[in-house]
């Protein structure tokens, strides 16, 4: 092998039928939407290649795209989720502390 780990992270369809032979990657993982074309995908699997898929590998930034849309659609501006977030986490740490001390 060329490579351990191929990561296609910039546009789709950049590995094709055309040019999947000359990948040498023991492990391919989909970082773009759809950067290996089905019929590629076939030829890398039989040479041997495991393709993880986009679906799977791009997954936690969709996610993030869609809480950031979320928040644009409500106003929030950039930290204030953060403030409340850690605001809430001290609250609740001092209020443990206060109920585990001797009275």
């Amino acid at each position: 092998y060329q490579c351990d780990v191929l990561v296609p992270a910039a546009l789709e369809c950049q590995i094709t039928k055309h040019n999947a032979k000359d990948i040498k990657a023991k492990l391919i993982v989909e970082g773009a939407n759809g950067p290996v074309t089905p019929f590629a995908e076939d030829i890398l699997e039989k040479q041997g290649s495991v393709v993880l898929p986009d679906m799977l590998m791009n997954a936690g930034g969709v996610t993030v795209s869609y809480f950031e849309w979320l928040k644009n659609l409500q106003h929030v501006r950039f930290g204030r989720m953060t403030k409340k977030w850690e605001e809430r986490s001290k609250r609740l740490i001092m209020d443990e502390l206060n109920r585990m001390a001797p009275e």
